[in-house]
């Protein structure tokens, strides 16, 4: 992808830290602390990854939409800051990608894990901050035979087959990157967390740019 001007993305964030935006709405969920707010055409994603926050985030994405005309550069910028969560529930937000038009800016601020880092890598252009840190969680199975990834349920044991299918097919087929199938197998195989800095994602080919 081409490199864009990083003044054009700190151009149009500046009047949001200033306070300054004209359209804001605010999802929370008390029950776990996921946060997800729009300012203007900047969404922040505070949350995990679950079928309510990304039913949330496909209807922030069609509000500010709704409201372009509000906007002198309509882009859509997606700030994540994640934990990570079910990677199940992201063909949720890859089925609504297909059908938008729009371009769609992620934004890595500060610490990204797992289902997290996947989400910012499906959008159309990827931006990572350069003191941010990427986490690839090793996959658990509990005593009972279910899949975690970090401390998120995944799937029973009787469905591992189909969440490594879909895993694959995201990561090697519909992610831009630099991953391969044998790579992920590395991946899967270790036994511990992976820590990745901007300069180590970016090389995986997860982001496009880093500020």
């Amino acid at each position: 992808m081409t490199k864009r001007n990083s003044n054009d993305f700190k151009n149009v964030f500046e009047p949001i830290l200033a306070n300054k935006y004209v359209y804001y709405d605010i999802f929370t969920n008390t029950n776990n602390g996921d946060k997800i707010v729009i300012m203007d055409n900047h969404i922040c994603f505070n949350s995990t990854i679950n079928s309510q926050s990304i039913a949330t985030l496909i209807k922030f994405i069609n509000n500010i939409i709704s409201n372009k005309h509000l906007f002198s550069s309509f882009k859509i910028y997606l700030h994540i800051n994640s934990k990570g969560g079910c990677f199940s529930d992201l063909v949720q937000f890859i089925k609504f990608k297909k059908e938008c038009v729009h371009e769609i800016i992620s934004i890595i601020d500060k610490d990204c894990y797992d289902s997290g880092f996947v989400l910012a890598s499906l959008c159309n252009y990827r931006i990572i901050n350069k003191n941010a840190k990427v986490y690839y969680s090793k996959f658990i199975i509990s005593e009972k035979g279910d899949y975690y990834w970090n401390y998120f349920a995944q799937c029973s044991n009787a469905e591992i087959d189909n969440l490594k299918k879909l895993f694959y097919d995201i990561m090697c087929n519909l992610v831009e990157s630099n991953l391969t199938r044998e790579k992920l197998d590395g991946y899967f195989l270790k036994n511990d967390l992976q820590v990745w800095d901007c300069k180590k994602y970016k090389k995986l080919g997860l982001a496009d740019e880093i500020v």
